[in-house]
């Protein structure tokens, strides 16, 4: 067979399994590749400035002392002690801004979650989740070297992201002769990453300003902590203020005494005023009561009168000191003060009205109307109680203006003494922040003269990984099992002995094969196995036509090496089909139309030796002998060569032993003249079709497929007229 159409249909054959085999490892290998640890590579450069800097006398650059520097800030930056740093820093961000389910900008969620499990619970109370440099506090203070100390352990084990062994990786390297410095660090995290670049840099600028600026560093240190303290003495100062002038209720001093000297002018001019007026009408009372002798007393006496008058004086009391202690728009919005008011005009009408009762004293000794002395002396009592009540509401206040100048007139001293305190802190505040002003400008002279570390590209957060070779292990799975399936097929096709084919089954048994038969098992065309079988039978059929004899009937035996390889099975639809065609047809089974164990079978030298047809029995034109198994039962050789056509009928799925051909072989010597073929039975749908042609269901994509297999390349279904 040609090399090429042997490929095809090989590979035709284990297509499925390259198929489904191919997709199966190849996603097994997408499955679990998504397990590799990612890789993300964070770069950040720094300016040094070194070669750069110039110098006040003018002088060149000493080339030694800058790659000293560099050596320097290489060390600085690589040294355990910084790594130390940068590792601390590292679990205090991790700690303060990780989530357990929401990967973020510092840490990934499966790396918080397993730093989790393994962090104490004492560290964790540590953790500060809304400062993180509380938290970085809290771990450094934490940190001893104890083998059971949680950071300690952290830096010191194989731990990833935070140890030694991980941050050792941080590359450090000067660019050719610049003054920049490259950093470079790569890890399994993104935040995690940038992180630590961005943390080392402050930490190696942190470091290097210690070396450079130590001097003028501390006594920037010495004036921060001086304007702390002079700021706190200036704010215990004006709190001590404050809080006095709160104790004392003060809120301006001098406007307060200037208005409390103001209400006591204006509250003596009143009380002024009113003496006056209560001793014009107690003189007036007085006069009147001479001229009206008894009858005043008995007026007087009067219980309504008494009870009238005192309400006069009280209600006149309160409507004073409502009027002295609050505004005239208050007043005039003040329900109580105008009730009070009617109230008293009610009380003063009452009074009046007392002197119609007093009917029986109509006349003086004299002889004189008494009762327009009567209205003048009550309105002069209601006149003196009214003066009265006023004048004890004046004194009062009068009294209260006295009591806060006496509060009011040592506030004044203290107050001052106060400020004077505030203003001696103030001005060695102010002195405190002119020397750490000028200490400042002195750095930055000294900044002027030696260079800086500059951040020249900032670490950025990387979005895509560096790659895990992933597509390269697909692809590797892709090919590997490609070529593994077929040269695992190739060599079962090349050493199973297996009949299956019908190259294979000539190559093994040494017989030709006439034709296959399609198997029972396959479910996908199941529908379809009764028109497949007689197709295949007709083809063979008609393969067999040619051995058929016009004045005899034509013998075709039936042989198979085991019992159960399906003889009985195909002579039912060969002679299915020969009766299509009007061919009558015999099949003669052993076990029912002869014995094999008789005596006549075992010697026999032709067919009429041990079957006689019955003779009511119309002559057939066609016999279908059906021996045992030979590997079971003896076969007559004799018979065997007196057949028109022998067919060996085997199981295609069947193996081929050594001893099957040694058992076939006294057969094969006696057919020498006889035709003999092998007839596979049970075959794959392919190796049917090879002698058929392609069965049905006929679908394009499986005729498209079949014709590749048979490398028709450019052929094409066409009908021609």
């Amino acid at each position: 067979m040609d090399i090429a159409q042997f490929i095809s249909q090989f590979i035709y054959r284990i297509r499925y399994w390259l198929l489904w085999g191919t997709l199966f490892v190849t996603g097994l290998v997408i499955y679990f590749t998504q397990f590799l640890p990612y890789s993300y590579t964070v770069e950040s450069s720094i300016y040094a400035g070194v070669t750069n800097s110039t110098t006040v006398d003018g002088t060149t650059v000493n080339y030694t002392v800058i790659n000293s520097t560099f050596d320097n800030l290489i060390n600085i930056a690589k040294s355990r002690g910084t790594l130390e740093k940068v590792s601390i820093r590292l679990l205090a961000n991790a700690f303060t801004y990780g989530e357990e389910w929401k990967d973020n900008h510092y840490i990934q969620a499966k790396h918080y979650r397993q730093l989790l499990q393994i962090t104490p619970k004492e560290v964790l109370q540590l953790v500060d989740r809304k400062n993180v440099e509380k938290t970085t506090e809290n771990l450094t203070a934490y940190r001893k070297e104890q083998a059971n100390n949680f950071v300690y352990s952290m830096f010191n084990r194989p731990v990833a992201f935070y140890s030694a062994n991980a941050l050792n990786k941080i590359e450090v390297k000067r660019a050719g002769t610049s003054d920049i410095l490259n950093i470079t660090y790569t890890s399994a995290d993104p935040g995690i990453t940038q992180q630590t670049v961005s943390i080392l840099i402050d930490e190696l600028i942190k470091a290097y300003e210690i070396l450079r600026f130590k001097a003028t560093n501390d006594v920037i240190a010495y004036f921060e902590e001086q304007v702390r303290i002079t700021k706190q003495a200036l704010n215990r100062e004006e709190d001590d203020l404050m809080n006095y002038n709160v104790q004392e209720r003060v809120i301006n001093y001098p406007e307060e005494t200037k208005a409390l000297a103001i209400t006591r002018y204006e509250v003596e001019d009143r009380l002024e005023d009113v003496e006056k007026a209560y001793e014009s009408a107690t003189a007036r009372r007085k006069m009147l009561e001479d001229k009206m002798d008894i009858r005043a007393q008995i007026i007087r006496s009067n219980t309504n009168l008494l009870q009238e008058l005192e309400k006069v004086s009280t209600l006149n009391q309160s409507i004073m000191e409502r009027e002295i202690f609050t505004s005239t728009q208050s007043q005039e919005n003040n329900p109580k003060l105008y009730e009070d008011k009617i109230k008293l005009q009610k009380a003063e009408e009452n009074i009046s009205h007392l002197s119609d009762n007093l009917n029986e004293y109509n006349f003086s000794k004299e002889g004189v109307g008494i009762n327009d002395m009567v209205i003048a002396w009550l309105t002069s009592c209601i006149d003196e109680a009214k003066a009265k009540a006023q004048l004890q509401v004046l004194l009062n206040r009068q009294k209260t203006i006295f009591d806060q100048y006496s509060h009011m007139s040592p506030i004044g001293t203290q107050v001052n003494r106060k400020q004077r305190a505030i203003n001696i802190a103030e001005d060695n505040y102010r002195t405190q922040l002119k020397g750490l002003a000028d200490a400042n400008l002195r750095l930055k002279n000294i900044e002027m003269g030696t260079s800086n570390l500059q951040t020249v590209s900032p670490p950025d957060y990387p979005l895509t990984d560096n790659g895990r070779k992933r597509m390269i292990y697909v692809l590797i799975a892709f090919i590997g099992s490609i070529v593994f399936i077929v040269t695992y097929f190739l060599l079962i096709e090349l050493l199973d002995r297996t009949l299956r084919d019908p190259l294979r089954s000539k190559r093994l048994s040494g017989l030709p094969v006439i034709a296959a038969f399609n198997g029972t098992s396959n479910l996908k065309f199941r529908g379809f196995l009764k028109t497949c079988n007689r197709l295949a039978a007709a083809y063979s059929c008609r393969q067999m036509n040619k051995y058929l004899q016009k004045e005899r009937p034509t013998i075709i035996n039936l042989l198979s090496m085991e019992s159960g390889e399906g003889k009985s099975y195909l002579a039912k639809y060969f002679v299915d089909y020969w009766e299509t065609e009007g061919i009558k047809t015999r099949i003669v089974m052993h076990g029912v139309d002869f014995d094999v164990e008789a005596k006549e079978y075992v010697n026999a030298q032709q067919l009429s030796s041990f079957w006689r047809r019955n003779e009511a029995e119309q002559e057939p034109d066609i016999i279908l002998v059906e021996y045992p198994a030979i590997n079971n039962a003896s076969i007559p050789l004799d018979t065997l060569r007196q057949a028109d056509v022998n067919l060996l009928v085997a199981n295609a799925c069947r193996l081929w032993r050594n001893s099957d051909n040694a058992t076939l072989q006294p057969i094969k010597e006696a057919m020498e003249n006889v035709p003999f073929f092998l007839y596979l039975n049970n075959a794959d749908r392919e190796v049917v079709e090879s002698f058929t042609g392609e069965l049905p269901p006929r679908t394009p994509l499986h005729s498209f497929v079949s014709r590749l297999a048979q490398l028709g390349l450019t052929s094409k279904k066409a009908a021609v007229k």
